[in-house]
């Protein structure tokens, strides 16, 4: 008696294909969602380090707080270039000078260079900073401002609301950031879903919108 050889069907063969495409996609989906983790987890913990670093400056400038600055912060250090909390920090956080954007993690958050190339880093803004803090009646500027007549000069760190946000992710639909004209030098949209923003109390969190205007 001849037996006849076991093959696949088109039917099968079309089934087999439809479920390894399934898994792999699932497969890529969970590993989108864990790398997108570990970037969020990166940022907050190089916001964490900035900050830390933010009261050892007022600490040896006489309780003032680094500036004046710039409110989109590029993340290139240039001994220099005044105006970027990058230049004022580097001594607190070990970082030589000069340093390109590349090499300069703590402010380049992971997904900020994905999002914009290394390439694009040397112009980009990578933070904005909190340049109106509402304190009651008042309005105030922490980190000082370089701007011709508006000039001014920063405030010391005990006279900023700690619950007030610093400085946060930059991208276009930012409240702070949109309609500015260094906005074309950041992300379309927020890089981690949800920004995240440092406090003046030390915490970093992800904060929505309304919180940031």
């Amino acid at each position: 008696m001849t037996r006849r050889r076991a093959a696949f069907t088109l039917v099968e063969l079309l089934v087999v294909l439809a479920i390894v495409g399934i898994l792999a996609a699932l497969a890529l989906a969970g590993f989108g969602i864990a790398s997108a983790s570990a970037d969020r987890s990166k940022a907050m913990g190089n916001m964490r380090a900035i900050g830390s670093a933010i009261p050892a400056y007022a600490a040896d400038h006489n309780g003032s707080l680094p500036g004046p600055l710039w409110p989109g912060q590029l993340p290139e250090l240039d001994p220099a270039r005044s105006g970027r909390m990058v230049r004022e920090l580097a001594p607190y956080l070990g970082i030589e000078t000069p340093s390109q954007p590349e090499t300069i993690g703590l402010f380049v958050p992971p997904a900020y260079r994905k999002a914009m190339g290394a390439a694009a880093l040397a112009t980009s803004r990578t933070f904005v900073m909190n340049m109106a803090v509402v304190d009651g009646a008042a309005t105030l500027n922490p980190w000082g401002s370089l701007a011709g007549a508006a000039a001014s000069s920063p405030l010391r760190l005990a006279m900023v609301p700690p619950s007030a946000w610093a400085f946060s992710d930059a991208d276009r639909l930012h409240p702070r950031v949109s309609g500015a004209p260094w906005s074309a030098n950041t992300p379309a949209e927020p890089v981690h879903g949800k920004r995240m923003a440092w406090f003046f109390n030390g915490s970093v969190a992800q904060v929505d919108t309304a919180e940031l205007d």
